[in-house]
């Protein structure tokens, strides 16, 4: 998403519960630039998510916000091409 530059934030949330060292092992293979926060599995947050969903675990979800905060994309496994043309939506809006 760099060729968008500050017109588009992009951050990530570990929901494995993971320990911050495997976070920052992810990171560091990837060359993640932006935000990659932590969620605990054992909070009311994570169990809601998780009952909408089979399986053990709800992740990998991504979500589009447009300028004006609504939820304009969303999708539960990667699919940059579905990502771009939601990207490219938002911010011809």
């Amino acid at each position: 998403m760099k060729k968008y530059g500050d017109k588009v934030e992009v951050i990530a949330i570990n929901a494995n519960g993971d320990a911050i060292d495997g976070v920052q092992r992810f990171v560091s293979a990837l060359h993640v630039t932006y935000p990659v926060g932590l969620e605990d599995p054992s909070t009311k947050t994570y169990s809601a998510l998780t009952q909408n969903y089979k399986g053990s675990n709800p992740f990998p979800v991504d979500v589009v916000i447009g300028k004006d905060g609504v939820i304009t994309y969303i999708a539960r496994e990667y699919d940059p091409d579905g990502i771009t043309a939601a990207v490219e939506t938002a911010l011809a809006k």
